[in-house]
Formats: C-alpha cells, structure tokens, sequence
C-alpha cells in the first residue's frame, strides 16, 4: 500500500457522516484487502477516482455526459491498480474531455464518497451492479483549449455554469456532491490568497536567527551585492565565497572594475563559467561611471537597464540596499512560493514570475526598514531548508503552518517546471599540444559565440582518431613527436554537451598561429575556461 496515498486518506477531514462512513470503509477494506481494492477484480466495490474540472475564475466545471449515466457528469475511472491516484485524476480526466492542460488546485483529497453503480454494459460485457469508494480531486483547467469526447464512454463535453448544474445534471444524489465539491474548491482559493500574510513575521526572526555569515552580507553596499548576485547566478554559494573575495581584493570597486584589462577581469572569473556575466559586469561599471559618476543609481528602473541586470538582480538590489519594494524572484523563491501556496503551475513560466512579484510586493510595502531581511530571508530558506528535487526540510521550516503543500503531503511535488528541450550534443577533438620546454599551445575563440573571445586549446568540430589527430597536428606545422595519452572529458553548457576527446601530444617547434603560453601564464595570465582547462589537470599539466 502506498504510504503517501495512506497519509492522505488519513488526513482527510470528513465533515459529514456520509463521508466519514465512507472513509471509515475505505481504510477497513484497505486493511482487508490491501492492494486488491485498486482493481477491478474486487467486484462488489472498489476505489475510483474522480476530479471536479474547474475553470481559474470557479465559475465554470468541465464535464462529460456519460453514457452510463445518461447525465452530464464529472470525470473519473478506474484505478486500475494505480495507486498515484492524483496522477489518474489527472490521466483520466485528459482521456475523457481532450484537455491538454490541466493542473490540481491541491494535492489533498479533496472528497471521499460512497457511490452505487447501476448494473450496465461495457464492451458488450455485462456489468453487474456495484459501488464504488470514490476519491475526488480538484483540478483547474483553461476554458480556450480544445476539448474532444472519448466517443465510448461519453457523447459531449462542455464547460457549464456552476449556477446551473442543476439543469443539466439529471442524478438528483450528485447535486450535493458537486455542491460540497465546488464549495471546498473555492475555500482553497481563499486559502492560497492568505496563506502569505504571515509570512514576515515567521520569517525574519528565523533569518536573524539562522542566516549564513556570507561575505557579501557584511554590508550593503550595492556593488557589493551587485556583484555576490551576478556571481551566484548558476553557481553554488560554496564556489562564490572564494571567488568573491579574491575579486574585491583585486577590484575594490566600480571604477577598478570598469578600467580592468579585460584578460585580467577574465582571470579573476575562471572556473566559474558564464563569461558574458563578467563582460556585462564590466559593461556596467563602465556605464555607471560615464553616467553616474561612478555611483551606483538607485531607482529600480535605472538598474534594470544596466547591461546584465535583470529583474531579479535589479530587486535584490534595491530592496538589500536601499530598503525598496522590489522583490527578488528567482528559482529558490518561486519554489518556496509554490509550495506554500501549493501551486501545481509551472513554476518556470514567465507569467507566474510575473505573478509571484505581485504577490510579494504588499509584503514589503508593510515591512519598511525590513525589506533586505526580507529578501534575503526568502533567498535564504530557499537555499537551506526549502530545497529542490523533492527534498524539503519540512521538518525545521518556520513557514511550516502557513505551507498548503506540507499539509497537503505534496511538498515533494512542487514545483512543477516547463519540460526543457534536451541539449545539443557535440563532438570535440581537443589538442594539448606541449612543447618539450613545457610550453602549451593556446588560441583565442572567436569574438561572437559560445566562450566569445576566451582562450582554449585547439580543437576540432569532429571526432578524430588517434592517427587523425597526429596528422591534423602535422598539417598546423607543430612537428608532433609523441602521443602521450588519449583523454576522454564531457562538458555541459545550458543548451550544448560537449563530448570531447584530448590528445594529448609532445611537439618539436612552436609553429605560428598559436600563443605557446609557459605554466606561469596559464597559471596567472591566461584565463583558460573549464571545459579546456581540465585537459590540463588530467594530464598533470595543472
């Protein structure tokens, strides 16, 4: 029996005798007869699932009329031995009204019913009659999508006033069903729209109590937290923290940043990836310089024009430095968002971004003085506590009693993201050309693209042999002496895999079209990207 779905029936409130008969038997029969309850075999009754289709304004249901019961009805079916009943819910409501895109309003249990079943007949077979324990869910579903019937069980599909589910519902013992149904549906609503009026005052004292001492939180200044903010985007604090300082030791502020060598400003961000986030850093700097005089503005507006700075950077700053209603929405916020207001959306869509600003703001509008707390407290539970991958620590949260999703049990659902396209994979043949006096041979990229204007080792867009690539060596003038090792390397880009294979080769003379940098330049000059610069370390070269 599957635990998850035992919790939920067990926290399911019944608030009639009907249905806390109904769960009652349901529990029993489930002690009794385990997993076969789910199947059909268990023929006198058993577990069915259904969902009440409402549209985002509650103020229209989508139902079938269904042949059996010669009524516009809801959705449901089997469930076939399926215990992720939500997941049936959702499947059998797909199949029946040609939705595409459905969501839960919840992942609880929304009713708990014991219905009879006329005896009928289904695939020329004759049905004897028999109940159902039927579990319903509440999904929400867009009027504009297009809808199609599932021609053997039902004849039409239709979204209907909920005012008038009377005219065309024909079973008179459905009516409270669907009553009590839409009633709870729409206290949940309510809920979601509350659920974070509390959220300051449980979460700025946990903040105080438990923030990390990170070094971009020693004060506010806006470079400062400018710079922490465009360093940490797709990077681990872990990773930031040293990269941080040794960047404010060599560039202090704005005007060093915006006057650094470009190779040097390169140097500093090795490893960490996303190039173009230094060249936009520096971009900035310089703005700020040529037309703030070297002051970093401080409306929200001027900020999001800045060259890097979107959205989420521009409210980082604004509301850490200089205490303004601009919340900062990122990945970690919209998760805990979507878990406290158990939002089955796609969390990744741009309009629920949108949303979840305007959902935070009245927040900060109400806490002056406590707006940097606030964005860095909801930053914070999101790296620390409220974790991805299903792995929240609901245990120690203080949003514990205002989350929907922890009393729902489905916090390990949420958030739901947009299905991404999969990377491009391409093939790479790598050359660690090295001179016997150590020498490597390096090369600049070209000014537009991937690692715009970085160094790499030179390579090729296919996939070599090893006699390939001694030859390929000899065509650029090198005069190879010796192949020392084969290395095999991937490396993953947003949109792009590298599968790559390094030859490593010893070499007579330092033919021109390459830059023959000593270990020294490599080790202090030359910012060489990752994806390259781990040819080197295999090798023992680093």
């Amino acid at each position: 029996m599957n635990a998850e779905l035992l919790t939920q029936i067990n926290a399911f409130s019944p608030d009639s005798a009907a249905e806390a008969k109904a769960k009652a038997l349901l529990i029993r029969l489930l002690a009794e007869r385990g997993d076969r309850l789910f199947q059909r075999e268990s023929e006198d009754i058993h577990i069915t699932v259904s969902a009440m289709i409402l549209d985002p304004s509650l103020q229209q249901t989508l139902m079938v009329f269904h042949h059996i019961y010669r009524s516009f009805c809801w959705t449901g079916g089997h469930a076939d031995g399926e215990q992720d009943l939500l997941a049936v819910a959702l499947r059998e409501a797909g199949e029946e009204t040609g939705a595409a895109e459905l969501y839960p309003l919840s992942g609880a249990i929304l009713s708990i019913d014991l219905l009879p079943v006329p005896a009928h007949e289904k695939y020329g077979k004759a049905v004897a009659a028999h109940k159902h324990i039927t579990i319903t869910y509440g999904l929400i579903a867009d009027t504009a999508q297009k809808l199609a019937i599932k021609a053997d069980e039902n004849s039409a599909v239709a979204w209907l006033p909920t005012d008038e589910l009377s005219t065309h519902c024909s079973e008179a013992h459905m009516l409270p069903i669907y009553d009590k149904l839409l009633q709870r549906m729409r206290r949940m609503v309510a809920e979601k729209e509350s659920c974070l009026s509390a959220l300051p005052e449980l979460l700025l004292p946990w903040y105080a109590a438990h923030a990390r001492p990170l070094p971009w939180r020693q004060d506010h200044q806006p470079y400062h937290v400018w710079l922490s903010e465009i360093m940490l985007q797709q990077t681990r604090v872990e990773a930031v923290k040293r990269y941080y300082s040794r960047f404010i030791a060599s560039l202090p502020d704005i005007r060093a940043l915006a006057e650094a060598p470009e190779d040097a400003l390169f140097k500093l961000w090795e490893g960490l990836g996303y190039y173009s986030r230094a060249r936009n850093l520096q971009r900035a700097a310089r703005q700020i310089c040529t037309q703030h005089n070297g002051c970093f503005p401080q409306d929200y507006v001027t900020i999001r024009a800045l060259p890097g700075i979107g959205d989420y950077t521009a409210g980082a700053i604004c509301s850490i430095c200089f205490d303004q209603t601009t919340p900062a929405v990122d990945g970690n916020v919209l998760r805990l968002l979507s878990r406290l207001r158990e939002d089955f959306r796609c969390s990744d869509l741009p309009a629920i971004k949108k949303e979840a600003f305007h959902l935070l703001q009245p927040l900060y509008c109400r806490n002056p003085g406590h707006r940097s707390e606030l964005t860095q407290g909801l930053m914070e539970i999101g790296a620390t506590v409220c974790l991805p991958k299903g792995r929240p620590h609901c245990e120690i949260c203080p949003l514990q009693k205002i989350c929907l999703a922890y009393r729902s049990h489905s916090a390990d659902r949420l958030p739901l993201r947009s299905r991404k396209r999969p990377r491009r994979n391409e093939m790479l043949t790598v050359f660690l050309l090295q001179l016997t006096d150590g020498r490597i041979a390096v090369r600049r990229r070209p000014a537009q693209g991937l690692l715009a204007a970085m160094w790499e080792l030179p390579n090729l867009n296919s996939m070599l042999n090893d006699q390939a690539a001694l030859q390929q060596a000899h065509l650029w003038g090198v005069q190879p002496q010796a192949m020392r090792a084969a290395i095999q390397r991937n490396h993953i880009f947003t949109h792009i895999e590298w599968q790559m294979t390094c030859y490593h080769i010893i070499c007579a003379h330092a033919a021109a079209g390459f830059t023959w940098a000593s270990a020294q330049q490599l080790e202090g000059e030359i910012a060489l990207p990752s994806a390259f610069r781990q040819f080197l370390t295999a090798a023992g070269l680093a």
